[in-house]
């Protein structure tokens, strides 16, 4: 068995790849489609990026999701521009596009749209091939805040009370995430001249982890976002538009 968990750090993908609580493997990949040629078989692929896009509103995942972490993370969630919106040439265009609507595209998820189309195009062109959840959205914020039992980690997840803080929590559920996490850094991020991320970027290490574990945890019937109304379809993607966690939470 194999669960992944994806996030993209700055330059490619950084995956974790975990089966019954051990990670068993780490890796950088420059594209989603170079990820893919390496795990096909996963059981389960966790992906930190939007998957799913709405055509005319807020997608409620994103809505709910941004409940559940307010105050302390709220911020740490971007709405997701609408598919025209994606697939505009600049930013100005995309806001044109999101003109009659009442959110406008922030420049935070702008800067996420190339990896939002990669996604997309990846699931349009391997639709045939992949199991239908075998890929998924989730979001590290909100499956950390399910581990603590529903609370948002407070501290920021850059700084090293965020990172001692979110290490803690993987602890009680993967063995030796801490040794693993320094593994990947000195790996990744040095040497200082010529690293594969940054080391501002090793927070994505730890949100990768979360995912694969999350992956692993939540089975064929996770937690999902929205709870409070079904879920929207991507109608050119035949896709539920969603937000994977686990455990469930009650708030």
């Amino acid at each position: 068995m194999s669960y992944i968990g994806v996030d993209w750090a700055s330059k490619g993908w950084f995956a974790v790849s975990v089966n019954e609580g051990c990670i068993e493997e780490l890796g950088f990949y420059p594209t989603i489609f170079n990820l893919w040629n390496q795990h096909s078989t996963a059981d389960r692929i966790l992906i930190d990026i939007p998957i799913g896009l709405c055509t005319d509103q807020r997608r409620e995942c994103d809505v709910e999701a941004k409940e559940m972490l307010n105050p302390h993370r709220g911020s740490s969630l971007f709405y997701t521009p609408i598919r025209d919106a994606v697939q505009a040439e600049n930013i100005e265009a995309a806001k044109a596009e999101q003109s009659d609507l009442d959110f406008s595209v922030q420049n935070q998820a702008w800067a996420l749209v190339p990896r939002i189309r990669e996604v997309d195009e990846f699931l349009a062109m391997f639709a045939d091939e992949l199991e239908p959840t075998q890929i998924r959205e989730t979001h590290p914020e909100v499956c950390f805040a399910a581990l603590n039992e529903g609370e948002p980690v407070s501290s920021k997840k850059k700084s090293k009370d965020g990172i001692d803080a979110r290490l803690d929590l993987l602890e009680s559920h993967l063995t030796n995430p801490r040794g693993k996490f320094e593994e990947a850094v000195e790996t990744y991020t040095e040497p200082a001249y010529a690293p594969v991320i940054g080391k501002s970027k090793r927070d994505d290490i730890l949100d990768a982890m979360v995912a694969a574990l999350t992956a692993e945890q939540c089975g064929d019937d996770p937690s999902r976002l929205p709870r409070k109304t079904e879920p929207q379809v991507d109608e050119a993607r035949e896709r539920e538009i969603e937000i994977i966690y686990y455990p469930e939470v009650t708030q």
